[in-house]
C-alpha cells in the first residue's frame, strides 16, 4: 500500500489552507473524507503497478523485496486487494461529492493507463505526475466548496512537474534504476533545461499568486522562502545528486523540512490572524 507515499495526498488540504479555512471543522472533515479516498485509490493503482511490474521487480536489487515481487502476496491476491481499495475509494466519493468523484475516476483511469503504457512516453510520463497534484488539490477545493485561483492550480502543476523532473534526473544518473525505459529518451542536459523553465515558471507564479491574494501585503514576504525552498531543492538534485524521492528529502534535508514548516506557519499566521 506504501503508506510513506499517502504524504503526497497531503495536497489536498492546500485549499484549506490558502483559503483560511484550515481551523473550520466542516470543511476540515470534508477534505479529510477526500483524503481517505485519494489514499485507498492511491494504493489500489500501487497494488496494481506492483502485478503489472512483477517480472521486472523481481530482478531490480532495490524493488524484489516488495511483496509481490518477493511472493510474499500472491498476484490473485495483489488483484483482490487493489479491487477493494478501488471499489472502496470509488464509493467514499460517489456518496460524497460528484465532482470529487469524477476527479477521482480520473486519477485512477489515467494511472492505470500510466503504468500499462504511458510511463514510456517521453514528457507525458511527467505531465501525468503532476496532473495527479493538480487532481489532489482540485478535489480539496471541491470538497471544501473554495474557489481556486488560476495562478494556484499553475503553481501546483509547475511544482509537481518540478519535482517530477528532479526525480527522473536522479533515475537517469543512477545506474540501479537504469531498467525504466523512458529514460533512454532522456538525457540530463534536456532534464536540466527543462527544470530550468518549470522553476522559472513556478516563481513567476506564485510570485503573481501571492500579489493576488487579500493579504498580499503580506503573502509577499513568502517569496523569499519560497525562492530559497526551490533554489535549495536545486541544490539538493544537482549537486548532491540526489531527489529521487521528493518524500522523503523533505524529512531528511533538515533545511528543506524547516522552510516548508515555516513556510505553513506563515501562511496560517497570515490567513487566520
Amino acid at each position: 500500500m506504501r503508506l510513506k507515499q499517502w504524504t503526497k495526498n497531503f495536497f489536498v488540504y492546500a485549499a484549506l489552507l490558502f483559503n483560511g479555512s484550515l481551523f473550520n471543522p466542516e470543511k476540515f472533515l470534508n477534505v479529510t473524507i477526500i483524503f481517505a479516498a485519494f489514499c485507498l485509490l492511491s494504493s489500489s493503482v500501487y497494488f496494481f503497478n506492483d502485478i503489472f511490474d512483477y517480472e521486472s521487480d523481481k530482478n531490480n536489487p532495490d524493488k524484489k523485496s516488495r511483496p509481490i515481487a518477493s511472493g510474499a502476496i500472491s498476484i490473485k491476491q495483489g488483484y483482490f486487494f487493489a479491487a477493494i481499495l478501488f471499489l472502496a475509494a470509488i464509493l467514499i466519493s460517489y456518496n460524497f461529492n460528484f465532482e470529487c468523484f469524477c476527479l477521482l475516476l480520473s486519477y485512477a483511469v489515467i494511472n492505470i493507463l500510466y503504468t500499462v503504457k504511458l510511463k514510456n512516453f517521453v514528457i507525458i510520463d511527467v505531465m501525468i505526475i503532476a496532473y495527479g497534484f493538480v487532481a489532489r488539490a482540485l478535489a480539496g477545493a471541491w470538497a471544501a466548496d473554495i474557489f481556486l485561483t488560476e495562478w494556484f492550480i499553475l503553481c501546483v502543476m509547475f511544482l509537481s512537474l518540478f519535482l517530477a523532473l528532479g526525480k527522473r534526473r536522479h533515475e537517469l544518473i543512477s545506474v540501479k534504476n537504469s531498467r525504466r525505459k523512458v529514460l533512454k529518451s532522456y538525457s540530463v542536459e534536456l532534464i536540466d533545461q527543462m527544470t530550468t523553465i518549470i522553476s522559472a515558471a513556478l516563481l513567476i507564479c506564485y510570485a503573481l499568486f501571492a500579489l493576488n491574494t487579500p493579504d498580499r501585503q503580506k503573502m509577499i514576504f513568502t517569496i523569499p522562502l519560497v525562492l530559497y525552498g526551490v533554489f535549495y531543492y536545486l541544490y539538493i538534485v544537482r549537486v548532491k545528486n540526489s531527489g529521487g524521492a521528493p518524500d522523503v528529502a523533505l524529512y531528511k534535508e533538515k533545511p528543506i523540512l524547516l522552510t516548508v514548516l515555516i513556510y505553513i506557519a506563515a501562511i496560517i499566521f497570515i490567513r487566520n490572524i
